[in-house]
């Protein structure tokens, strides 16, 4: 399922820095999953697969080659699961490989396992924004591919849910660059009417804080698509935010 999963569950740096954590913070991918498996901690792993994905989602134009890379981001994540069960950050990450690897197979199950992963963190953790958040993508993300009949009859997708999910996420986390422009993405995805509402959505976007990499990377495609909607072409607005979206380089 075509989805803005990828990369909405993002983590912050512990106190403790490590090499891992500063190529993830500078956005340097194939440093952080060399570095990350090197430490071999929890946290390293978690980076180190986070790194595959965005390496997996933004930098790959070949499917098998991509595929390959979110297998190996899927095995990062279980062996981080395996020493910490319970850490949140790895559970969301698995449920994002899970929907990836949807997305470039075409896989119902898998669509529908990765909602069913979501659901249960957000039911966890329902103060938890990037559950609300990656819910908030599925359910958009799974509408703009099949259109709004198959996605809701074949995996329960529903247009409100992804309102009222990226409603809550932006109410609990407002300042966060990838939750506003994954937003605005998939509005336009769905309906290049919602010019809009996407352009409300990232006002502002140039000001707030970039944590790390990947949050960097996200805002300043909030900020180049926020650009091309201030000139008011809708067509190529939505234009744009397809190309921006994660494996919008394989055909």
């Amino acid at each position: 399922m075509r989805s803005c999963l990828a990369i909405i569950a993002l983590l912050v740096a512990a106190p403790g820095q490590t090499a891992a954590i500063d190529a993830f913070r500078t956005g340097n991918w194939a440093a952080a999953v060399r570095d990350g498996r090197a430490e071999n901690s929890v946290e390293g792993l978690i980076l180190a697969g986070r790194a595959r994905l965005a390496i997996a989602g933004y930098q790959t134009s070949d499917k098998a080659r991509a595929l390959a890379l979110v297998a190996e981001a899927e095995a990062d994540f279980d062996a981080a699961l395996s020493r910490a069960p319970g850490n949140v950050d790895a559970q969301l990450q698995k449920a994002v490989a899970i929907g990836y690897r949807a997305q470039l197979t075409r896989g119902i199950s898998l669509a529908k396992d990765t909602r069913r992963r979501f659901e249960a963190i957000r039911t966890a953790h329902p103060g938890n924004h990037l559950a609300w958040g990656a819910l908030g993508g599925w359910h958009g993300g799974s509408i703009a591919a099949v259109g709004s009949f198959l996605a809701g009859t074949a995996l329960g997708a529903r247009k409100t849910e992804m309102e009222r999910c990226y409603a809550q996420a932006l109410k609990l986390a407002p300042a966060l660059p990838s939750t506003r422009t994954f937003f605005a993405i998939t509005l336009l995805d769905l309906d290049d009417g919602n010019a809009a509402r996407a352009a409300a959505v990232l006002k502002g976007i140039e000001g707030l804080p970039a944590s790390d990499g990947f949050e960097a990377l996200l805002k300043q495609q909030g900020i180049e698509l926020a650009a091309v909607l201030a000139r008011g072409d809708a067509k190529a607005a939505q234009a744009t935010a397809r190309k921006l979206k994660a494996f919008s380089r394989i055909a």
